[in-house]
């Protein structure tokens, strides 16, 4: 897949993701999810237990493994399904998919103008601040198009 394919399928992420940004910032209830959910519900431990195919202490431990962040996926989907609601998980970037790419795409080519610009300075050969703004974006898109298999490993 070339770079042009991967950036539109991003953009298409992006714009799935980008909804869920408010619900990502929401604070996580104090007693976790699904206390919180079960409390509103009016809804007794043993009962959502009995409804997921779970027993009580099972529920409680489940309660508090939420609070640590350990509980298993499969977990929380007999928990939903007990609660008859559906579980839904996903990942939100803090800007988006293309800014990530980017960012790191820049990173690499700094440190590796930054290599350049000593050598060159060495030999004298040293380019303005507008040459190097330029071969800096020149270089950012060839890593986006050529992503380097070293790409995430970079820093």
């Amino acid at each position: 897949m070339n770079y042009w394919d991967k950036k539109l399928i991003r953009e298409q992420l992006d714009k799935r993701l980008f909804p869920l940004k408010d619900f990502a910032a929401a604070a996580i209830p104090q007693t976790g999810w699904v206390k919180a959910l079960r409390e509103a519900l009016g809804m007794s431990a043993y009962q959502l237990g009995k409804r997921s195919g779970l027993d009580q202490s099972r529920i409680s431990r489940l309660e508090n493994a939420e609070k640590k962040g350990n509980l298993k996926l499969s977990s929380l989907r007999k928990i939903a399904k007990g609660l008859k609601m559906r579980l839904v998980y996903g990942f939100v970037p803090e800007g988006s998919l293309e800014e990530m790419m980017r960012a790191q795409a820049k990173a690499i080519a700094i440190k590796s103008m930054e290599r350049l610009d000593s050598t060159m300075n060495l030999e004298q050969q040293g380019l303005s601040q507008e040459e190097k703004q330029k071969a800096l974006e020149d270089m950012i898109m060839k890593i986006l198009l050529d992503q380097p298999k070293d790409f995430w490993g970079a820093k």
